[in-house]
């Protein structure tokens, strides 16, 4: 999705919502900003609902993220709905997107003051959740050993691809005197063994392997 998007002066006037961010002096790694990701690139929604988004920038010279960017001032803009700043960790810049109150269509768009490099996500807001299509574990597995501990995240989509925030998770392991898991997807490993984590929403499940040595 990363293509080269120049604003008019016009639409940036009347879309760019600028949080003003420069990011820090050149360091070790030089080069230049080469790439902006902002993912999910696709989100379906209903009015009003959040949804969390990530934000990382990447240097020409390694191509890896970087806060050692020169000069360089992020911009976002949106077509509707607000996009608010949570500060960033480790290279990666946290944000919320804020769906407007209207169903529709809308984009987020980020990019520099020089409008290139650029990235964008699209919004589609209904006014009945979208049906979830498929439920998706990260990391896909785990190795563990006794008393070590991991927490897997879930990824829902719906039929056309576009990720679904605020849908109730069911987990459950198929052995917990090998593992166990909480509500939040936290796992700890108990004994010796291969145990199946799993996920379950709206009658769709995700599952991922966790085996345990001892």
């Amino acid at each position: 999705m990363n293509f080269k998007f120049k604003l008019s002066r016009r639409l940036a006037i009347a879309l760019a919502l600028s949080f003003g961010c420069k990011l820090a002096t050149t360091g070790p790694a030089g080069g230049f900003l080469s790439r902006i990701d902002l993912a999910p690139p696709r989100i379906a929604l209903v009015p009003s609902q959040s949804a969390p988004m990530t934000i990382v920038v990447f240097n020409s010279k390694t191509d890896s993220a970087s806060l050692v960017l020169a000069q360089a001032s992020l911009q976002w803009s949106t077509t509707g709905g607000t996009l608010s700043n949570n500060g960033m960790l480790g290279g990666v810049r946290y944000v919320t997107y804020s769906a407007p109150s209207q169903p529709g269509t809308y984009m987020i768009i980020v990019t520099t003051v020089t409008g290139w490099p650029a990235d964008t996500a699209s919004i589609t807001v209904t006014a009945t959740p979208s049906p979830v299509a498929a439920v998706n574990l990260t990391p896909g597995g785990a190795s563990l050993a006794l008393g070590d501990t991991t927490t897997f995240h879930v990824t829902l989509t719906d039929e056309n691809g576009n990720a679904l925030f605020g849908r109730p998770i069911e987990w459950s392991t198929s052995d917990a005197a090998v593992a166990t898991v909480l509500a939040t997807g936290f796992v700890r490993a108990m004994g010796a063994g291969t145990v199946t984590i799993t996920a379950t929403t709206e009658g769709h499940t995700g599952s991922a392997t966790v085996t345990v040595s001892p």
